[in-house]
């Protein structure tokens, strides 16, 4: 374990009506507290309504069509559409998984949570005039968080002259992430910073969060090996922390690249959605 763990302050933009805090100084003001909506019991079979059987269809088609194209653009599907009973149906039917996620992109919040189908993603966005938004998204990882990823973060950062006493490694990482940073190329592999194999003072934890800043994107993993994943303010460095089943950080590190690989649905992941939705669909009748 490192001897002092990176601590990141997510900042709002200027258009986002408010500053982070709580839950381990992660939580939006304004936007929904919890991610994960109350279990319901298990539907009927003549329980599932022709619009949104129509809906998961379509998805079953799209999760197929990624099995040959595993990079193509996320494809989304509007809820406005259907009734209580609609948007309940699927959200039985798709579940809960691991992975979720809290981003703020001008004035919208949004919720995204991974369903117990690899690749297939549940939105809801708040805007800044309480109007709320569902969606269901197909694709490796939503379009708010790419979004967010690419139009929040600076390019550069002011490495400071001076460094407070105390400092040792910060002015050299700061240095290496900036390199990094601007000559990454999308699709090249991501370069990690391991923080447990490099220690690092609590000054120099200090300079580096406070130097790099933060947006306000943050992913969460529940399941094995639960981690979370701050989006710096620095383009394409990412915080991912690892914790155990007791919150502490057992794994800190700084990955520069594309969204990490641990938050990305795979080729795989869509081929077996597609055969496990299919086969969910089966039981139902249109």
């Amino acid at each position: 374990m490192t001897e002092h763990v990176l601590v990141w302050h997510p900042k709002v933009p200027g258009d986002v009506p408010a500053a982070a805090v709580g839950d381990d100084q992660v939580r939006l003001i304004g936007m929904p507290t919890g991610l994960v909506r109350p279990a319901r019991q298990a539907l009927a079979a003549d329980q599932l309504t022709p619009a949104a059987r129509e809906i998961m269809d379509a998805v079953v088609t799209d999760l197929r069509r990624r099995i040959e194209s595993p990079e193509a653009p996320p494809m989304r599907f509007s809820l406005a559409e259907l009734d209580e009973s609609g948007k309940a149906s699927i959200a039985d039917i798709l579940g809960e998984g691991d992975v979720w996620a809290k981003v703020g992109v001008g004035n919208a919040f949004w919720r995204v949570v991974e369903s117990v189908l690899a690749g297939v993603w549940r939105l809801e966005s708040s805007s800044a005039d309480g109007t709320t938004q569902e969606w269901i998204e197909v694709g490796p990882v939503p379009q708010p968080i790419l979004q967010a990823s690419r139009e929040l973060p600076r390019t550069t950062i002011d490495i400071p002259k001076q460094m407070p006493q105390g400092a040792m490694n910060a002015p050299f990482l700061l240095a290496e992430l900036q390199d990094r940073s601007s000559s990454y190329q999308p699709g090249a592999e991501n370069h990690i910073i391991n923080f447990t194999l490099l220690p690092i003072t609590e000054v120099d934890a200090d300079v580096l969060t406070q130097v790099i800043g933060q947006i306000p994107l943050v992913i969460r993993s529940g399941g094995y090996g639960s981690s979370r994943v701050f989006a710096t303010g620095l383009k394409h460095v990412w915080a991912v922390q690892y914790v155990n089943g007791m919150g502490n950080v057992i794994l800190d590190t700084l990955e520069i690249g594309g969204v990490p690989v641990s938050v990305l649905a795979a080729k795989e992941d869509f081929e077996d959605s597609a055969e496990r939705l299919a086969e969910i669909l089966q039981a139902f009748t249109s």
